[in-house]
């Protein structure tokens, strides 16, 4: 892609994600946006060099990846200029915060290029995080089925202690045999740099969601601490995740099913990438016959700018990969809309009303 089509196309995308962002957040896209247009800027000059060999399929991977470089370095500098201008470090977002980017800009540190050229944008979201239950709960709970939970680019693995941290009635935490986090390099909780990065994964206003991040970053370390085999985190790409599955998680136990689930990762694919991966999960999800399901909770494919998310199911019937769509969430006009149709898809059957 041309240097120049991408800048265009980061600045309608800078421009669409401030008509939805708080009054702090707009002004810093704002000021993004028109030091890019401008394309003197010594640090958007920098950004290009680091962003050279990385390539952006989702509409809001760039900008959120940037706005999280920015936000990390706020967290991780005592005297950053930032710092009085952004709630998550102790200051206020009354003022406009357009001069203290202006001089943050001026001089970043160099772990500032370093994660926009190597790091990956991961938010933790507790209303996104915990909707695998429902396919769970339908699939293996209800035909008291235990089953091996595996999130593919899991980040710190917060996704898969959802139902530890928000019990649900009825969802029993025993039917999960392991839990399995893949991650090209995971994020440990213990270690402070790791945790600034999820932290600043999160609007720099969005006190209650760095809260709720908090205390799931606190158990998933206490957790770890206690027994490491409860929750495993393993380095692994999603491009191998497929084969690592297929290696290392037998398909032979006929009691044990098997729920493979990604989060705002398929989005980042392209089509090809996209057709790739669901081959191969449906050639690890075979042998599994009616034991193994496949969750997603992503972007609706093919939409511009989309901020509808989609829970998908798919599984084996007949030799073939099928899919529904269980649940769609519109973030932006806040509504969710349930497909009970799609129930039945997973082979679950709801007892009679006496």
């Amino acid at each position: 892609m041309a240097a120049e089509t991408r800048q265009d196309e980061l600045l309608a995308q800078l421009k669409r994600g401030a008509t939805t962002a708080s009054p702090l957040v707009a002004a810093i896209l704002g000021h993004l946006g028109k030091e890019i247009e401008k394309g003197a800027a010594p640090w958007w000059k920098e950004t290009q060099k680091a962003w050279k060999d990385r390539r952006f399929v989702g509409w809001n991977e760039a900008w959120m990846l940037l706005l999280a470089c920015i936000h990390f370095e706020a967290l991780n500098e005592a005297d950053n200029p930032l710092g009085p201008y952004l709630p998550s470090c102790g200051g206020t977002d009354e003022a406009d915060p357009t001069a203290a980017l202006v001089k943050f800009l001026e001089d970043p540190a160099k772990s500032f290029y370093e994660n926009l050229s190597e790091a990956r944008h991961w938010a933790f979201f507790p209303m996104r995080g915990f909707l695998w239950m429902m396919p769970a709960a339908y699939y293996f709970i209800s035909r008291k089925l235990q089953f091996y939970l595996v999130e593919v680019d899991c980040g710190a693995g917060l996704n898969l202690v959802t139902d530890m941290l928000y019990p649900v009635k009825d969802f029993d935490p025993t039917f999960i045999a392991t839990r399995v986090g893949l991650d090209p390099k995971p994020l440990e909780m213990p270690d402070i740099m790791h945790r600034r990065w999820v932290t600043a994964c999160l609007m720099p206003d969005d006190i209650a969601g760095i809260q709720m991040l908090d205390r799931a970053a606190d158990a998933v370390a206490e957790i770890r601490r206690e027994d490491p085999s409860t929750l495993q985190l393993v380095p692994c790409p999603a491009a191998k995740a497929p084969k690592f599955i297929a290696k290392n998680i037998p398909a032979d136990e006929s009691d044990v099913g098997l729920l493979v689930m990604n989060q705002g990762v398929t989005s980042r694919m392209g089509d090809e990438d996209y057709g790739s991966y669901g081959k191969a999960v449906a050639e690890t999800l075979a042998p599994w016959e009616g034991r193994g399901l496949w969750v997603e909770v992503e972007y609706v494919r093919g939409e511009m700018y989309s901020t509808t998310y989609q829970l998908r199911v798919h599984r084996i019937v007949d030799g073939s990969l099928c899919s529904a769509v269980l649940t769609t969430l519109d973030f932006e006009n806040k509504r969710v809309t349930d497909h009970p149709e799609a129930v039945a898809f997973l082979g679950y059957k709801p007892k009679p009303l006496k």
